[in-house]
């Protein structure tokens, strides 16, 4: 017969959490317990089997040379009320506090990497392999058991009720889960906008970094919500419990992350130099809640168009490694666009930056930074890849790769722009060493060429860039 729930158990959920109060919530664990422990299963669980054992002085024994021996002092069990957990005062003196794999339904209670089984008139303290085998190391025998049997039997008889266990957790298993569903809906219910009046919600500031711009740290928000009769909900990170899946998230210039929001790092994002919070009720679709922030533009960034090292040759094309070291990738060629202009908000000057790939003909990034604030642009050619140790029939060690060339870097300023802080990287790359030879008699392998530098080309002209 499958195991089951009885229905009365499942049908009076739904009463329970009618009752449910938004500061008096029932913790999950215990509600499920509660309802399972009503469930009839064939095998019996742990739970069932605890009802022949009460808290008190165990008698132990030890497993010494595949025997078990007794110890001269017993130790102190704690089996607490509906058996939720059971406390081992090891050596008795060190409290394990054991709690079930599945509450309700029990094969085991476990902490950290042992595991407590109770059968018969013992408990057993062991540990559990892949094999579906138990490996005793104690057996706690209750106030006036005894205990018959070998090791081998205690191992045996243990493994075989897990197994058998086992097989009924599935039913077990299946009804925790809806019972945590089900709760869990009753929780956001609980502390849902859903179906409450509420007049009015906003924006209110968790954390501002002080510098707002293209990669800052994050700005850290939550959601206040006022109910028609005046209390007043927020979301978790404002210390209440208003799910953030009841507001609809359309920041502008930033992420759009529930409780906090990053500004973009595409320039042509960020309009009239700010960044813009903006919430809207799920449920009440006219209650919506806007933030604007101006963006400060000054945190240094830095772009990197370098050539690949001759030691990455392989992610980009085929190649056969012999003792010869790889040569490496030029950097990128890139036309950069600087035009300045006064900040949408607070009138201070910026300068609007745009990087273009020539040789991945496409454009990489678009920054809006004040005059001072660094940019730093890396189009380096990479570095050669040394030789390896030469072969057993040669008398030299393997060559160094050749260092790549650096890109070719074309600067255009329009004449708006005075005052511009940029670094330009586009030095070649250095050659790989050369290899060791197999024998010491031999000669090293020759260095590897370096690259040549990229030409830097620099040139005011009218610049118009659209963002």
């Amino acid at each position: 017969m499958k195991p089951l729930l009885q229905k009365p158990i499942k049908q009076s959920i739904c009463q329970v959490i009618e009752k449910v109060n938004i500061r008096r919530f029932i913790p999950v664990n215990l509600l499920i317990l509660v309802l399972l422990s009503y469930g009839s299963y064939g095998q019996e669980s742990q739970i069932q089997i605890l009802e022949n054992f009460e808290s008190g002085s165990y008698s132990v024994y030890k497993v010494a040379d595949k025997k078990l021996q007794a110890v001269s002092k017993p130790w102190p069990v704690q089996i607490n009320a509906g058996a939720s957990q059971v406390t081992v005062k090891r050596a008795g003196i060190i409290d394990e506090v054991f709690k079930p794999d599945v509450p309700g339904y029990p094969a085991y209670y476990a902490y950290k990497v042992f595991r407590l089984t109770f059968i018969n008139d013992y408990a057993v303290y062991y540990e559990w392999n892949g094999k579906q085998q138990a490996t005793t190391k104690y057996v706690l025998v209750k106030p006036g058991g005894k205990l018959d049997g070998k090791l081998d039997d205690v191992n045996r008889d243990v493994a075989d009720y897990a197994k058998a266990t086992f097989k009924n957790q599935t039913n077990a298993r299946a009804d925790v889960k809806e019972q945590k569903e089900t709760l869990a809906e009753a929780e956001r219910l609980a502390n849902s906008l859903e179906n409450k009046q509420v007049s009015k919600i906003e924006i209110k500031l968790v954390s501002q970094p002080e510098k707002v711009a293209h990669f800052s740290e994050a700005i850290r928000y939550g959601v206040v919500a006022t109910l028609a009769n005046g209390e007043k909900l927020s979301t978790p990170n404002l210390g209440g419990d208003i799910p953030w899946s009841d507001f609809k998230l359309t920041n502008k210039g930033c992420s759009n992350t529930a409780g906090e929001a990053r500004v973009d790092e595409d320039a042509d994002q960020l309009i009239n130099d700010e960044v813009v919070l903006q919430v809207s009720s799920v449920y009440q679709a006219k209650l919506t809640a806007k933030k604007s922030i101006p963006t400060t533009n000054d945190v240094s960034i830095q772009v990197n168009q370098n050539g690949f090292w001759g030691h990455e040759r392989h992610k980009y094309m085929t190649v056969f490694q012999g003792v010869d070291g790889q040569h490496a990738g030029p950097g990128d060629n890139l036309i950069i666009k600087v035009q300045t202009v006064k900040h949408s908000q607070t009138g201070v000057s910026l300068n609007k930056i745009e990087v273009f790939n020539q040789t991945k003909n496409k454009t990489i990034a678009r920054y809006k930074l004040t005059p001072n604030t660094t940019l730093t642009i890396n189009a380096k050619g990479g570095q050669g890849m040394n030789g390896s140790k030469g072969r057993k029939s040669e008398s030299v060690g393997g060559n160094g790769g050749n260092g790549a060339n650096g890109g070719q870097v074309t600067l255009l300023k329009d004449p708006s722009v005075k005052q511009l802080n940029i670094i330009i990287n586009n030095q070649g790359g250095k050659g790989g060493k050369g290899g060791a030879p197999y024998y010491s008699t031999g000669k090293m392998g020759h260095t590897g060429n370096s690259g040549s530098d990229g030409l830097l080309t620099t040139r005011v002209e009218s610049i118009n860039l659209n963002f």
